[in-house]
């Protein structure tokens, strides 16, 4: 199959790479289909381009990365829809926003997006229970663990 997207220009897709959303990602209620695609160079990023709109792409982080504890708990009703058996068996992304000024990217850590990669299957969830902000901001969250370093640091050399 090929796609004509505004990012990547004309490209060939495996069919059985397409991932359905069983639920829409808030906000784009029209687009349900997506492949997932490499990001940038050397990144641990992904975009996740729509099979339904060739302009419609989102860039993806693994929140582990800045939030090595992040957890997503998932009722029963949810492991049905991704038919999966354990929370294990899904990767786990956050939508980020990149603006032009860099200290102001930021992802959502309130609302991951989740997919059962076997079973091509995904779903946005709004973890409600959880003190997750919906704006975290890399740029800050970099800071304050340099701060905290240089502070366990300067403890540790005197």
């Amino acid at each position: 199959m090929f796609l004509d997207t505004t990012r990547f220009g004309k490209i060939e897709i495996d069919v059985d790479t397409v991932i359905t959303f069983t639920q829409p990602i808030i906000g784009f209620p029209q687009y349900r289909r997506f492949v997932l695609l490499p990001g940038p160079d050397n990144s641990s990023l992904h975009w996740l381009q729509s099979t339904e709109s060739g302009e419609m792409a989102f860039l993806l982080m693994n929140p582990h990365l800045y939030v090595p504890d992040y957890k997503v708990e998932l009722n029963t009703h949810d492991m049905n829809e991704l038919a999966v058996e354990t929370a294990s068996d899904l990767e786990v992304f956050t939508l980020l926003v990149v603006p032009a000024d860099p200290s102001q990217i930021r992802t959502n850590l309130k609302a991951p997006l989740v997919i059962n990669t076997r079973q091509r299957l995904g779903k946005q969830i709004v973890l409600e229970m959880s003190d997750y902000p919906i704006q975290f901001y890399l740029s800050r969250h970099m800071q304050e663990a340099r701060e905290r370093k240089e502070a366990i640091n300067a403890r540790t050399d005197t």
